[in-house]
């Protein structure tokens, strides 16, 4: 399109008129990526005065864990080169605690080549400056590094599009965006060929009659690029908003300024995300021979790892105003009526020794 637009509605909506109704992924990929208006592309998302905050924003005990779980497998794998690799490292607070840590053993601190998986640039500068150490930034799936790959996704996959598919008198819909008199945008749903639906073909329950289906063939393939990549002894460690009871169910929503608002409301101005299927992500492992453990609650995982003993230590050397921050980051990550249940993990990998101690 040559024509400029004032915003992405407006985008978004002559392209519905000119070429008809378009799927949920398209809506969320023109959100989220649009070179012209995306939320990704153009903006700074992630912080406390920002729309979202993730685990290594609220503290620095994440990301330490993060690489106490790395070190220690290092050893257990018989201290080889590795590349260490986050996708969305977002304002690189991990990477950044990750590598404080490292320092303190340095045979391990120089067998390690950091890798980021970023595409926008505002992040990627942020990145720059907050990371002290050499990496390579890399914007396409296509250039995962040979070599035994360790690869960190906290937060990743909840932004990647998904299709939603609506099951009424025994036969699937698709849910599109379109637009109703006004030119709102809105929901509505079309005839598909379930021939040709890949969620025909997957290990999910019977479908139901008035019950919505979530699907991500863009995640399927981004598994499948990195299950790939890390046969030869690597693994993929997965944090995320996730369903663990197969794909059925509506999870699909915007938050702004950390408050939910309609997936409609200013596109590009607000975050999309979905929660991930881990049962598809088994599934895939199993076709691409990868071995799949958890999922278990990101409460379970971190104290697996020792939050409460590095709690602790924290403490010992905090002031008055210190540990109270600390005692709200803490329960921030674990409570189960916070981030504790909330996110889930899961590992995939074909080396046991890797594993981390909390999910085996």
């Amino acid at each position: 399109m040559n024509k400029k637009y004032q915003n992405l509605e407006e985008k978004i909506v002559q392209k519905i008129k000119s070429h008809g109704p378009i799927s949920v992924d398209e809506y969320m990929e023109f959100c989220l990526s649009d070179k012209d208006f995306g939320y990704y592309i153009n903006s700074k998302p992630i912080g406390k005065n920002d729309d979202f905050i993730t685990s290594p924003e609220i503290s620095q005990m994440f990301g330490e864990l993060i690489a106490v779980w790395l070190i220690d497998l290092w050893f257990k794998i018989d201290k080889p080169k590795i590349n260490i690799i986050e996708l969305g490292p977002g304002n690189g607070f991990m990477m950044q605690d990750i590598l404080r840590v490292s320092k303190n053993y340095n045979d391990f601190y120089s067998s390690i080549k950091i890798w980021l998986y970023e595409q926008s640039n505002i992040l990627s500068k942020i990145q720059r400056k907050n990371i002290k150490h050499p990496f390579k930034h890399f914007s396409s799936l296509d250039e995962l590094p040979d070599g035994i790959n360790f690869v960190v996704a906290n937060e990743f996959f909840d932004a990647i599009p998904i299709k939603q598919y609506l099951f009424n008198n025994n036969k699937f819909r698709e849910r599109v965006v379109s637009i109703d008199q006004q030119n709102n945008l809105t929901f509505e749903s079309i005839e598909v060929n379930s021939d040709h639906l890949s969620i025909s073909n997957r290990e999910i329950e019977i479908p139901r009659n008035g019950q919505l289906y979530e699907i991500s063939p863009m995640q399927d393939k981004i598994l499948e690029k990195i299950f790939l990549k890390i046969q030869n002894n690597g693994g993929l460690l997965v944090i995320d908003y996730a369903k663990i009871n197969g794909p059925s169910g509506d999870t699909l929503q915007a938050l702004s300024k950390h408050k939910k608002v309609s997936i409609f409301h200013k596109p590009g101005e607000s975050d999309l995300t979905s929660h991930i299927d881990f049962n598809q992500y088994s599934y895939i492992s199993k076709k691409n021979n990868i071995q799949s453990y958890g999922p278990i609650t990101q409460r379970d995982f971190l104290i697996g790892l020792g939050i409460d003993q590095r709690y602790e230590i924290l403490k010992k050397n905090a002031n008055d105003s210190q540990v109270d921050k600390l005692y709200r980051q803490y329960h921030r990550l674990i409570d189960k009526d916070k981030m504790g249940e909330l996110f889930k993990v899961m590992y995939f990998s074909n080396n046991p020794k890797t594993v981390p101690i909390s999910i085996t």
